[in-house]
């Protein structure tokens, strides 16, 4: 009897062993391929009910998997807009939440279990309850983490009846790419990949052949520019010296032109301050080569390949400070891109929110501690903030005037309107005539940023 369970228990350790190593070689999924039938064993329901399920239960539908973790605000603030989705499109979509059992990130994500999402999702007070987002979690599940391998959250797996049809940032759920896979329609979208090869930033952009050069062998300074975005590198700025060649080279990676040039201009006025759209000029035959509109439903990644570009410069090193640096990258800029980017003050149209009676009635009714805020149009939802969201969106759009607080009122307040856009400025004045506010037009001088074409 003792032998025959030593037999017994051998052939569990075998049959452990063969599973383990099963699932530890467990491939991601590409793009077309089957899904398995994975086991949901822990799903958690918003009002904490747990209940199982298996993948194929949802095959008759698209199914979105949107792996996060709580704490990415992005994540979570992008919630409402999904759960609205759901409620949208019904039983013909299905959109779930899942969260741990990460292999990549397991520190970040252990606590992240069934107890720890029961009580995040039970909060009355928190930010999903308060938008009553009913999307349930999936949770402890580390064959999805293995099937959908990723580093960089949001990650959102599109599954098909079946199939596995995208891969993609958060931003891509829209009414209108849904739309397009139900109705069977192939989708160009580029696949989301955190595991693209390591790019060395000790590698120069630019090769510089010493042989070129005859006579006096002194380091030739070159500055050169990639007009392009690159994939998969994740946008960096930096200084490499080489003690031996006596070199400095300067690079940045993936960087929207503007950026650059707000930067580097901060590093010369030695100022932190954001460079907000609203104080930005733009002097050039096509915006959407430098800018992002606010709220535009655009991909983040397209826009990322249609503004950023690639920066190098390799000189000696002649210990300059970062002042005389910053300046640098800007003639550099302006000689390689034809442009003109610069400060300067100007007369020009502003807009100053005032109020035109008592504002008590929108004083905050919320308690102490309790609030939130919804700026994106068409719903304008404020709760227990400031008058200052106000004026921040506003000043977030290109093209509008610059606006300033002038209510000189500091209480939080409650309000709740509708826009169809933060650019009609008309709109917005019709909307917060209602609370006692207005925008009244002056023209002051201002200081702003112009970035003008000069080729």
């Amino acid at each position: 009897m003792m032998k025959k369970n030593k037999v017994n228990i051998l052939l569990l350790f075998i049959w452990f062993g063969l599973t383990a190593q099963a699932v530890g070689q467990v491939k991601g999924l590409k793009i077309g391929d089957q899904v398995p039938d994975v086991p949901l064993t822990k799903i958690v329901e918003v009002d904490g009910t747990v209940k199982s399920a298996k993948l194929s239960d949802y095959f008759d539908r698209l199914l979105i998997l949107d792996f996060m973790y709580t704490s990415c605000g992005a994540c979570i603030n992008a919630l409402p807009k999904k759960d609205y989705l759901q409620r949208k499109f019904g039983e013909k979509v299905k959109i779930m939440v899942v969260v741990g059992g990460e292999m990549y990130s397991p520190g970040m994500l252990k606590r992240e279990n069934e107890s720890y999402i029961r009580k995040f999702l039970t909060n009355k007070k928190s930010f999903l309850s308060k938008h009553n987002v009913q999307l349930p979690w999936i949770v402890e599940n580390k064959q999805l983490n293995q099937y959908f391998p990723h580093q960089l959250v949001s990650h959102l797996v599109w599954i098909y009846k079946g199939k596995l049809v995208a891969v993609t940032e958060q931003d891509y759920v829209t009414e209108a790419n849904i739309q397009t896979i139900l109705d069977g329609k192939k989708n160009d979208w580029p696949v989301k990949n955190d595991f693209m090869p390591e790019v060395s930033l000790d590698t120069p952009l630019v090769c510089q052949n010493p042989q070129r050069f005859t006579g006096n062998k002194t380091v030739h300074r070159y500055a050169a520019v990639l007009g392009c975005y690159q994939d998969g590198v994740v946008t960096k700025a930096g200084t490499i010296r080489d003690s031996v060649q006596h070199t400095r080279r300067d690079y940045i990676i993936n960087l929207p032109v503007l950026n650059i040039y707000a930067s580097r201009w901060g590093i010369i006025r030695d100022s932190l301050k954001m460079l907000e759209p609203s104080f930005v000029i733009l002097e050039v035959k096509n915006p959407l080569k430098y800018i992002r509109q606010e709220d535009s439903p655009e991909p983040n990644l397209m826009v990322r390949r249609r503004t950023s570009i690639c920066y190098e410069a390799l000189g000696p090193d002649t210990n300059q400070t970062n002042q005389e640096v910053a300046s640098a990258v800007i003639k550099d800029l302006d000689n390689l891109l034809g442009l003109h980017g610069r400060y300067e003050k100007r007369r020009m149209k502003c807009l100053a929110l005032v109020k035109t009676k008592s504002l008590n009635q929108i004083r905050t009714t919320a308690k102490e501690g309790e609030g939130f805020e919804i700026l994106a149009a068409p719903h304008i939802k404020l709760v227990n903030k400031s008058l200052d969201n106000i004026v921040w969106k506003l000043n977030q759009f290109y093209g509008n005037p610059p606006v300033f607080d002038e209510t000189g009122y500091k209480d939080l307040v409650d309000m709740d309107f509708k826009l169809d856009s933060w650019q009609d400025i008309f709109e917005v004045r019709k909307a917060l005539q209602n609370y006692g506010l207005d925008l009244k037009e002056e023209e002051r001088e201002l200081e702003v940023f112009v970035l003008t074409e000069i080729r």
